[in-house]
Parts: C-alpha cells; structure tokens; sequence
C-alpha cells in the first residue's frame, strides 16, 4: 500500500484520489475490505494492510485511517501497516516528526494532533510519544468567528463621574456591576477575551499582570451619576469579582488595589462605611473620613 500527499496531491497506489472517497473504488485499489456497521458509521478493514475507511453512508468515505498498533476493536486490523507513506517528498514519519517539533513550540501540542496539508488534514494519534495511528480526511476550515460587540465601549446619555482615583472607581464597580447588578453587562474576564478580536489574549500566559486591554476597558468604563447614591458602603476584599476579572492571578498579598485618594468621595452623599484594604497610614484615613461621616475599618 502506498500513499502519497503533497500540498496538492492525495494519492493510493498511484491513483490520484479526492475526499469523500469511493468505497468502491478504495476496494478496486486496495481489494475487498472486512465490513462492520456501528450506529453512525461504516468501517471497512483491509486486515492484512493495516487500513480502515469510515463511511457514515456506507458509500462516501470521510476518513482513511492506517494503524501502527495493532487494536482490540472488533473492526481493528490484524496487522499493522508497513506500507510506505509519504508527505511532500518526506517519509511519513520524519515529516511527522519535525513538524511536532515546530508545533508544540507554537501550540504546546505534545500528544499528537492535526497537521493541514493543503486540503487535508492529517490527525496523528499519539501515546506515550508512541505513534499509534493516523488518520487522513478532507480539511473542513473552522466557520469564521462571530465577536459579540457586548462590550463594545458605550458612552452614557447621562453625566459621567468623573473619578480621581482608579482604584475607587474599581470598587465602586464592584458594588454597582456585580452586588447590586445595576451596571451591565457584568463583565468576564474570559467572555471578553473570546469577543476581542483585536488580538489573541492568551488569559493563562497573561493573568498574571494588568492585560492592558481589560485594564483599558474598566478605565473608559462611564458611570452615571444618577447611580451615586446607591453606594452606601464600600467594601474591598481579595475575592471581590472585579480584581478576579482585572488581574486574574491576583494573590492578594500586596497593595495593589489600594485605595490612595479619597476625594471621590464627594460623589457618594450616602456613602457612610468603608472597609479597606490594610494600609500603613489607616489611621490617617479613618480621621480624614470621618470629618465627612464615614466610618473606615480595614480588612
């Protein structure tokens, strides 16, 4: 048995085929073929080639597939293959083996996968670094993405508060957006991620600092005022949703999200409790607060 690919060519024992392929003319090429019928496939097994076809209709075959283990399956091959098998002038295996080689750089593939040749794909099946099989099928390019504009940055009919402090404003999010569920959308982190389409932001690679895009997203964030006075308190604390969605990783072990400024006060007439962040000069706080009536403790 010898196939054949290169980046515009798919060939069985010389004869230049395309997906789906005949069955029928796979049994020409290859001989007559072992039949099992499962719920939702056909399988064809040339034993003694070490080959399967998967038909859904029995007629059209979707998927070539060549095993080097030999299987348990009652429609597995009773021999391996050991025909010969090359891709764009390489042997099979050698080809395989550098093009893993550049793909777990880019992809942390390491286990096998899917490697495109012009129109095709070809899925390696690996265990223990051990090649197990691999199967050959038509490439089906993935359905462009659809981005939600959710978080597309909408301005407020109303008067904006204008905040002096980040940090603040980020608390005030927290009680607004996620404890009273007055502003929306509540934003995730990782929803924002999939409907970005400025770039690829890779959450686990990138959490462990401020994704300047999130960062960016919080910070032209408008709030109306016609919300301040439904901030009756503020309470900070490291599980708080909005410093999960801001910086993922977060420990909460320093005094990142501290509050520094606290003139955005005068925005919230109702404001009358505060509960911080621990900051070295809490005292100073508490007596600057409570000249305006509220009252401060710290975490």
């Amino acid at each position: 048995m010898q196939i054949t690919i290169t980046d515009d060519r798919f060939a069985l024992n010389g004869t230049e085929l395309r997906f789906p392929l005949d069955i029928e003319q796979l049994k020409s090429l290859l001989g007559e073929a072992r039949h099992v019928s499962k719920k939702y496939n056909h399988i064809y097994t040339w034993d003694t080639l070490g080959a399967l076809a998967y038909a859904k209709d029995g007629r059209k075959v979707e998927g070539l597939s060549i095993d080097y283990i030999s299987g348990f399956l009652d429609f597995s091959p009773a021999s391996v293959f050991l025909g010969t098998f090359t891709i764009n002038g390489m042997d099979y295996r050698a080809y395989i083996d550098k093009n893993i080689q550049s793909a777990r750089k880019v992809n942390k593939w390491d286990e096998g996968g899917t490697l495109t040749i012009g129109d095709l794909d070809v899925w390696i099946d690996m265990e223990d670094k051990q090649l197990k099989s691999i199967v050959i099928s038509q490439h089906e390019p993935p359905a462009p993405k659809v981005y939600s504009d959710k978080y597309k940055y909408q301005p407020i009919a109303g008067e904006k508060i204008a905040f002096k402090d980040f940090n603040f404003k980020l608390a005030v999010i927290q009680e607004l957006m996620y404890n009273k569920e007055l502003l929306k959308p509540a934003f995730d982190l990782y929803d924002f991620v999939k409907n970005y389409a400025g770039r690829e932001i890779d959450v686990e690679e990138e959490g462990y600092e401020f994704i300047p895009e999130v960062t960016a997203y919080f910070e032209a964030l408008e709030i109306d005022k016609k919300y301040a006075p439904e901030i009756t308190e503020i309470s900070q604390d490291g599980g708080d949703d909005i410093y999960l969605h801001l910086l993922r990783f977060w420990d909460g072990e320093d005094d990142t999200f501290n509050i520094r400024d606290f003139e955005d006060v005068r925005h919230f007439p109702n404001l009358k409790r505060m509960n911080l962040f621990y900051a070295d000069n809490l005292a100073e706080i508490q007596a600057q607060l409570a000249e305006k009536g509220i009252t401060v403790e710290s975490i």
